[in-house]
């Protein structure tokens, strides 16, 4: 039954969820790749980096590394952003 009111169109959760993270990983990734004055402030945003890859694989059901749940290597991290790039989230943003 049609109301004759207009809809538009909205993005699942998940598109929006998914468009919302990458962008996330994208930021982090590209302060990550800067040179880094505050140590502190990269270890966290490394931090953060690596709990939002964990929280990308599980949306995208992307497999991760064994161990990287924990502590991350840095070829756990880039194995896993070619995973991510191979399911839809490029955190490196090409296109």
């Amino acid at each position: 039954m049609t109301t004759g009111t207009p809809t538009t169109e909205q993005p699942e959760p998940d598109d929006d969820k998914r468009s919302r993270l990458a962008e996330r990983l994208q930021d982090l990734r590209r302060r990550l790749d800067a040179p880094a004055d505050d140590q502190d402030l990269f270890e966290l945003d490394l931090y953060s980096y690596d709990e939002s890859l964990i929280v990308a694989a599980d949306l995208l059901d992307v497999e991760v590394p064994k161990g990287a749940r924990g502590e991350m290597s840095a070829e756990q991290r880039a194995i896993l952003e070619e995973r991510l790039a191979t399911g839809g989230i490029d955190v490196r943003g090409r296109d």
